[in-house]
């Protein structure tokens, strides 16, 4: 029992009886020090088996506690989509693979769907009010979906 954290204890009885634990006031709350905060990383990190001292911990806040630049940020962004990308393909076993390649797609329903899809996207990025999500989903749906249908009308 010595080795249950405080906060561990806290944690797991807060569901089962929240009268019990005390919630934390603010006002006059006394912040943990940095180093004792360092020190129960560390515990945390031997309890689970890992070799952790002080300074990877440290190292590793100061590491994120930079701001990203905007370059960095949509480099992140691309991976991720190509990391969805590869799952997504991934995930598809050979026999849906050879009933996609199979199947024919008639012209007009590809011409259909690009003209939808233009009109949709569209209507969201001039009347969404969170621009910002509106041109994430539009991206990703554009390098999910609608690259395969692009690519079926090239060939």
């Amino acid at each position: 029992w010595k080795e249950v954290t405080v906060r561990c204890l806290c944690a797991a009885w807060r569901p089962l009886w929240p009268e019990c634990v005390l919630q934390r006031d603010f006002e006059g709350f006394e912040e943990l020090e940095e180093e004792a905060v360092v020190h129960e990383i560390v515990s945390l990190g031997n309890s689970m088996g890992l070799e952790v001292d002080d300074d990877d911990v440290e190292e590793l806040v100061e590491e994120h506690s930079k701001e990203l630049s905007t370059e960095e940020l949509l480099e992140l962004h691309k991976e991720e989509n190509e990391t969805l990308k590869r799952s997504l393909t991934s995930e598809e076993s050979g026999e849906e693979e050879d009933k996609e390649e199979s199947r024919i797609i008639p012209a007009k329903d590809l011409e259909d769907a690009f003209f939808c899809w233009s009109k949709l996207s569209k209507l969201a990025e001039d009347y969404h009010p969170d621009v910002g999500s509106v041109q994430k989903a539009i991206s990703v749906f554009n390098d999910n979906v609608m690259n395969y249908f692009w690519k079926v009308q090239k060939s």
